[in-house]
């Protein structure tokens, strides 16, 4: 029998569909995580004024517009990760919630095991120690941008620019490998962990959400490069 979690991290379980929320929750409290449900979009986003969540699962929920708003709206308030859960199961559908600034897509109907092992993954990801530098590379220097894995501090044009826990970790691959290609799968393995490895759609709404934040014209890169069939380089720093 598996024992229960001794984490204590906060989750947030947000679904209309009542018996899928219930499942959730009951398997997360079962593993010694503290869980907090709701139905209502609203209701959670007004819960966080007096707790902020180690994570958020999020599904369907009344008083949402549409299927991606609650991501962008829960993301303005927190750094906490967010995992989306979706009967969708194309590509577009997972890139546009991951662009909209989720951290995971899991589809419905899953595994529960699946579920747990990927709310492990990542609360062990969004855990202090997992923004530590994976080389002997420190900090990134090319022009206007400059990076600083152990201050946990990017700049642009001598802007601080605000990054998620997982867009650190992609970072800090791309920053460990600078002048580089580094192949989707690698980036995958080292910033997602190595149950992942397969989910390309991670890695490109991704690096379009750090081009997006590090590029002074994201359309045009000239800090990260995609090389055709091989991955993605981060310009040799100066």
């Amino acid at each position: 029998m598996q024992q229960p979690a001794a984490s204590g991290h906060l989750i947030y379980v947000v679904d209309n569909d009542a018996a899928i929320a219930r499942l959730v929750t009951v398997n997360l409290e079962a593993r010694g995580y503290r869980v907090r449900q709701f139905d209502d979009a609203f209701a959670a986003l007004a819960a966080m004024d007096t707790g902020q969540p180690d994570l958020i699962i999020l599904g369907p929920a009344i008083n949402s517009p549409g299927p991606l708003e609650p991501v962008g709206q829960f993301r303005r308030l927190t750094r906490a990760p967010i995992m989306v859960m979706s009967v969708r199961h194309e590509t577009p559908a997972k890139v546009a919630a991951l662009e909209a600034g989720a951290d995971d897509y899991i589809t419905k109907p899953f595994l529960i095991e699946e579920m747990l092992a990927r709310t492990r993954a990542i609360l062990r990801r969004a855990s202090p120690q997992e923004i530590e530098p994976i080389s002997d590379v420190y900090s990134y220097h090319c022009g206007e941008l400059q990076v600083d894995l152990t201050g946990n501090r990017v700049t642009l044009a001598g802007e601080a620019v605000e990054l998620t826990r997982q867009e650190w970790g992609m970072l800090r691959v791309l920053v460990g490998n600078a002048g580089r290609v580094v192949s989707s799968e690698q980036l995958l393995q080292e910033a997602w962990g190595p149950d992942y490895g397969s989910e390309g759609e991670y890695v490109r709404a991704y690096i379009t959400r750090l081009r997006r934040k590090l590029e002074p014209d994201p359309s045009n890169p000239r800090f990260i490069i995609l090389e055709r069939g091989l991955g993605y380089r981060l310009k040799s720093g100066d």
